[in-house]
């Protein structure tokens, strides 16, 4: 992964620009303050690099990106831990990581992130736009600020689907089945959002977004 490249580390947090989109990598698991596997937590992983230089990269990454869109009109952020979302039913893995957001979530308001895609929840959870509290600003995507948050662990690991048992109010889509997001990025403000059911190949969301870049 192009972590030397992105003045990143390793494969653990870098960046690529890929066509339109400016795509950024995060380790939600180590290397920032109450880390969910980091030193003394059970999997007691990292710190690779201390707890504030993946922080500043990061933000001296979407700054850059931000100051680019120009040339690369979007911005995702993708890590593997949800800041947002409904809750599973047990026993299914807790879901949202409230260090992570706290760390992350200022740097993805302030320069403008378009999306942030994560795993970890074995279903797949399209948001609605969010404010800096996770409360939806609206419940529709033409010229909205705010990340969207998409969650898309759908299926994974032995666990298998996940449930719903409580959704919060910014919650506009669950889908629990297997399958896979397509992101479709049709000009510099507007892209299209899905989600494909594997067992059918068949379209079980789908939402229209645009964004004024001026």
């Amino acid at each position: 992964m192009p972590g030397d490249e992105s003045a990143g580390y390793k494969n653990m947090w870098y960046s690529f620009d890929y066509g339109m989109v400016h795509v950024v990598i995060i380790n939600t698991e180590t290397d920032f303050p109450d880390a969910p596997s980091g030193p003394n937590t059970s999997l007691n992983g990292g710190n690779f690099q201390g707890l504030t230089q993946q922080l500043a990269w990061f933000e001296r990454d979407l700054e850059a990106a931000n100051a680019n869109r120009d040339q690369v009109p979007w911005i995702l952020v993708t890590g593997h831990r949800p800041f947002y979302g409904s809750a599973p039913q047990l026993p299914a893995v807790p879901g949202n990581c409230d260090a992570c957001r706290i760390a992350f979530e200022p740097f993805i308001v302030e320069y403008n992130v378009d999306f942030y895609f994560c795993g970890h929840v074995h279903w797949y959870e399209r948001l609605y736009p969010i404010d800096a509290n996770g409360n939806p600003v609206a419940t529709n995507y033409y010229n909205q600020t705010g990340p969207i948050h998409v969650t898309n662990g759908a299926g994974g690991a032995p666990e298998g689907k996940a449930s719903v048992d409580t959704t919060i109010s910014a919650s506009a889509k669950i889908v629990s089945a297997y399958g896979y997001t397509r992101l479709e990025l049709i000009n510099a403000t507007n892209a299209r959002l899905s989600f494909i059911d594997s067992s059918t190949l068949q379209e079980a969301d789908s939402v229209d977004i645009f964004r004024n870049r001026q």
